[in-house]
């Protein structure tokens, strides 16, 4: 495709704006039009940006776009996603897209059928980080890979307003689903067996709505790999993300580098944020989708991986929900062009 690429955003959010600036700072493409509810939004998309702006989702999707970025609410993902491929237009989304299979998979085979690049926001697989750790497990540095670890520990629970499994998915759809995600992608499997727990801990009141603060997920892909997954959303010291993979001949760590044996974390430590950890990832998934549409090149992680890591997130609730039972997870069907 010549010429630059015209991506349109929709939520212009936290996270939308670092996928703004990243179209912005992109040599292939434009920031052509931003889509938001909230008129004080739209005004700094106009005056940062110098960009179109629209209230109105069917007026936005008749710009000339070549691909969308959703970035909008999570309960919306699905309206947005459907809508957008119904425009014929590439996609790229923000994960969950739903929050049951069903749901998800009566949309992204819409997408399916309207032939149209779709990309899933899980951005450790563009982390250079995870990357490295993949390119060393493939050269056999660290022998046969057997345990991936993971953790995610997130400042607060957000405001008790967006509480509810209806508007975010939860702890294991919205935070959890990375790592169920990365250990596909780390050990190249597919995941076999699932057991979740966990806890509301210390915000108690998503007992009430039935999420949770804490978990802790088992998860083995066929006999000889396994992974553990470590979710919270207290972490007065900041946002923190790590990972280590175990192999029958050494161990690859990733995270930060504290250059300490013991390290005390407390509520005056400046942490980066979400979106400083994982920077470059941001940066080069939006780099990715642009490319897959500006060369015809495939997007990843895509609709499978969308539909799979869903799947893996929806057992660990359900194991959850069943005390810790173990689970078998079925493969799942591909979606296939049905028109």
């Amino acid at each position: 495709m010549s010429g630059k690429i015209r991506i349109g955003l929709i939520g212009l959010g936290k996270l939308g704006s670092v996928h703004a600036e990243h179209i912005r700072q992109s040599e292939f493409a434009e920031l052509f039009a931003v889509c938001d509810v909230d008129e004080n939004t739209l005004l700094k998309a106009k005056t940062e940006y110098n960009t179109q702006t629209f209230t109105n989702l069917k007026a936005f999707l008749a710009q000339p776009l070549d691909g969308v970025v959703i970035a909008s609410n999570t309960a919306l993902h699905l309206e947005h996603v459907q809508a957008v491929a119904k425009a014929g237009i590439a996609i790229f989304t923000e994960k969950p897209i739903g929050f049951t299979l069903e749901e998800t998979d009566s949309i992204l085979q819409q997408v399916v059928d309207a032939k149209v690049k779709f990309q899933i926001g899980f951005q450790r697989r563009w982390d250079s980080r995870y990357l490295k750790a993949k390119e060393l497990i493939e050269s056999g540095e660290i022998g046969r890979p057997v345990l991936f670890k993971a953790y995610g520990r997130d400042p607060d629970a957000s405001s008790p307003a967006n509480w509810g499994l209806d508007k975010n998915g939860g702890l294991f759809l919205n935070a959890a689903i990375h790592d169920y995600d990365a250990a596909r992608f780390i050990f190249d499997k597919e995941v076999t067996k699932i057991s979740a727990h966990g806890g509301a801990l210390v915000h108690t009141g998503l007992s009430e709505v039935g999420d949770i603060d804490t978990s802790a997920t088992t998860l083995f892909l066929g006999a000889e790999s396994m992974a553990m997954t470590e979710w919270s959303r207290y972490a007065t010291y900041g946002y923190d993300v790590g990972a280590e993979i175990v192999g029958t001949e050494g161990i690859i760590r990733i995270g930060r580098d504290y250059n300490e044996a013991v390290t005390v974390l407390h509520k005056n430590f400046e942490a980066p944020a979400v979106y400083a950890v994982f920077s470059n990832a941001y940066k080069s998934e939006i780099d990715g989708f642009i490319l897959a549409i500006k060369d015809d090149l495939p997007t990843t992680p895509g609709i499978e991986d969308a539909r799979i890591a869903l799947d893996i997130a929806l057992h660990a609730r359900n194991s959850f929900n069943k005390e810790g039972a173990s689970l078998a997870i079925a493969p799942l069907a591909a979606l296939i062009e049905t028109c």
